[in-house]
């Protein structure tokens, strides 16, 4: 049975400061300097445990449409579908992108999963475009599950995609997604 979840966004504030120097006391720089490795050490540990993942065998049907955003929120569609078809041609794998302005949850997501796919061997990403929603939601099959879990997709979504809605981007990160899924760790 299909599970969902959902990625949280990331927030950039900036602070502009003026041409004063900055006296950051020591305790708290180590502090900083330990945070920053930590979350170094996190993310290739991540970036590990997503490899070495077999293509899905089997034969599966396969949905119409791998992006879906008449919105036109996301640029370049042509290369974001380029950049799915990649990761479907090389894991047997479909991942269906919705780009949707409606309010969304884990549940709702894989309601919709059911609603497009009559198998186990998809996943569908929703990018949320709503100014009040603050995640973007995602539904995978079981048989999906043993090329991309949970791990997997909140790597990609999070970390890969990162709110970006460029074309070029998204090719070239499902790109280098779907090699490291593939590769030995």
């Amino acid at each position: 049975m299909a599970h969902g979840g959902h990625c949280g966004r990331s927030h950039v504030h900036h602070h502009y400061r003026g041409r004063s120097s900055i006296n950051i006391p020591t305790p708290i720089l180590i502090l900083i300097i330990l945070g920053v490795l930590a979350i170094s050490i996190w993310e290739a540990s991540v970036k590990s445990d997503i490899g070495s993942k077999k293509p899905l065998e089997g034969t599966y049907a396969t949905y119409p449409l791998y992006l879906i955003d008449e919105t036109n929120y996301l640029s370049d569609h042509e290369l974001i579908i380029n950049g799915l078809q990649y990761l479907y041609d090389k894991t047997n794998v479909q991942v269906v992108v919705v780009v949707s302005s409606g309010s969304w949850s884990d549940q709702k997501a894989v309601d919709e999963y059911y609603k497009m796919f009559d198998d186990e061997a998809h996943m569908l990403i929703i990018i949320t475009t709503s100014w009040y929603e603050k995640y973007d939601y995602y539904a995978i099959g079981d048989l999906t599950n043993s090329v991309i879990d949970d791990r997997a997709a909140d790597y990609l979504i999070n970390t890969l995609i990162n709110n970006s809605r460029n074309g070029e981007k998204w090719e070239r990160v499902l790109k280098e997604f779907t090699d490291k899924l593939l590769s030995a760790s």
